[in-house]
């Protein structure tokens, strides 16, 4: 065998397999006797027949395309294996010449990453502030979780009332729609995906703002839902009442598509209620703790311990964008190189996703296409920049994985896993599903591990302090998981006591009476 190995511009590989011409004849003679056990030759039983009468019969075409079918797997196996090049997916042959016998193959090759000085990387960070209206609105969704309604029946809508409705609203002013009637410019080239993301076009007048149904609604001024003057115009309406109104968009808003714009509102009242949303004193702070995983001994500790799980929350989302952050930055630094089959895959699979996503609307894909004007060949080339991004960062963050390894220990995943199931009462026993779960875990420690990497490695930092903080964050979750579980517990305990001090006080009363 004579192996030549060209490596080509768009990442794939050319192998050009000259063999021994005895080789390909006698695969020729083996296909002839193969075919003649299959073709019936006059003169002569199955099998039988002598090459030249078979090549005769069938034509010498024939017996050479069967014996290249039976050569081929075999020759690109060995070329593979003495090329040493590494594919991406499966082969194909390209080309057979007869003289010599010479088999050339095409294969999409591995692709390549080279990360370059990705330890130099580094972005700025600005870590997230909590202030007292964050605590407060975490307060007031405690509140409102333990509100009472007092009367379904209300009359008339006043402040502190909670209203059920019906919301539609449109823009009444901006770019007149285009008749529905005018002609479509067949030539125009398609909308960019990725300019329109960037730059969305502006609602034209009469489009909708927002459209909602059976929405609640706590009338106070300074929980107005949708803008500034919302409630207001809900006062004195009566159930049933359509109300009619006109709001205008701050100027600050944060869609400059939207600021300024006028919206009309119709808003149908379909119940109202008057509620009792409980205090912040004593009582309240007793509801709240029968919830949490640990006790607050005043408003004030309460108000620290949410401070607390906010700047967690808000710390943990920061830092995951961050995370991504560095990760793109890295990836603009790499050179990176792939097959167009690796595009081809990632475009199919977002195709796919946009399939799914329309039908879900109750549209058929083939319906959508029509009512668009689009078909599948426009669509994919305009998924195709999304794509090359998101197979670019998929190989650079492999690459980052195997640069950095893996600290991923079994305690890691034992303590996860304990924190998963401490809200459950019995322990999982399946074991085919215990695993499932673990490498599960697994998967997810391996990523929040990285993630930590990524924010230390932006920030300059020690890649290994920030993992066994993770670790002790992991901890923390368990603890706290433990103690929602034993105070679970305790409630479901005092609940049965409740009961059966119930059952049994009927009980006796029952045998009092029977005795009188």
């Amino acid at each position: 065998m004579n192996l030549q190995t060209e490596r080509m511009e768009n990442h794939k590989a050319r192998l050009t397999v000259e063999i021994e011409p005895a080789l390909f004849e006698s695969a020729k003679r083996k296909a002839a006797r193969k075919i003649s056990r299959q073709v019936t030759i006059r003169g002569f039983r199955k099998g039988k027949a002598p090459y030249s009468r078979v090549a005769q019969t069938v034509g010498e075409a024939t017996i050479i395309e069967e014996a290249v079918d039976d050569l081929t797997q075999d020759i690109y196996r060995q070329a593979l294996e003495n090329s040493k090049v590494e594919p991406y997916g499966p082969g194909d042959l390209e080309d057979v010449k007869l003289d010599p016998p010479t088999f050339i193959y095409t294969l999409p090759m591995k692709p390549v990453v080279d990360l370059n000085s990705y330890q130099d990387v580094r972005v700025d960070y600005e870590a997230p502030t909590i202030d007292e209206s964050d605590v407060d609105a975490r307060l007031r969704q405690y509140q409102l979780q333990f509100m009472k309604v007092l009367d379904d029946e209300v009359e008339t809508a006043q402040l502190g009332h909670r209203v059920t409705i019906d919301v539609d609203s449109a823009f009444l002013d901006g770019e007149e729609p285009e008749d529905e009637d005018s002609a479509v410019d067949e030539d125009a080239e398609p909308a960019d995906t990725d300019e329109a993301a960037v730059a969305p076009a502006a609602p034209k007048k009469g489009e909708v703002f927002v459209s909602e149904k059976d929405t609640p609604v706590i009338l106070d001024p300074n929980e107005d839902p949708f803008m500034d003057g919302f409630v207001e115009n809900l006062l004195d309406s009566q159930q049933g009442d359509d109300v009619v109104f006109e709001l205008t968009i701050p100027d600050d808003d944060a869609d400059p598509t939207i600021a300024g714009r006028l919206v009309e509102f119709v808003v149908t009242i379909k119940r109202i209620e008057a509620i009792d949303i409980p205090e912040l004193d004593d009582d309240f702070l007793i509801e709240v703790n029968k919830i949490r995983p640990e006790d607050a001994s005043s408003l004030a500790t309460l108000r620290e311990a949410l401070r607390e799980e906010l700047d967690r929350e808000a710390r943990q989302r920061s830092e995951n964008e961050y995370a991504e952050q560095v990760m793109t930055k890295i990836v603009e630094g790499a050179d990176i190189h792939y097959p167009e089959v690796a595009l081809e895959y990632q475009i199919n699979r977002q195709l796919s996703e946009f399939k799914g996503r329309i039908e879900q609307q109750g549209l058929s894909f083939d319906d959508f296409m029509r009512f668009t004007g689009n078909n599948e060949a426009e669509l994919r080339e305009r998924f195709r920049d999304e794509a090359m991004t998101r197979v670019e960062h998929s190989l650079a963050m492999s690459k980052l994985r195997e640069e950095l390894g893996t600290d991923v220990e079994d305690e890691d995943i034992e303590v996860r896993l304990e924190a998963f199931a401490a809200p459950f009462a019995s322990e999982n026993t399946d074991n085919d599903q215990n695993q499932v779960m673990r490498n599960y875990i697994r998967d997810q420690v391996d990523m929040s591990h990285l993630s930590a990497k990524l924010v230390a490695l932006g920030r300059g930092e020690d890649m290994s302090a920030a993992v066994e903080a993770k670790r002790a964050e992991a901890a923390a979750d368990l603890q706290r998981a433990l103690q929602e579980r034993e105070r679970n517990r305790a409630s479901l305990d005092a609940e049965q006591a409740d009961a059966e001090d119930l059952e049994s006080g009927a009980a006796a009363g029952a045998v009092e009476a029977s005795e009188s």
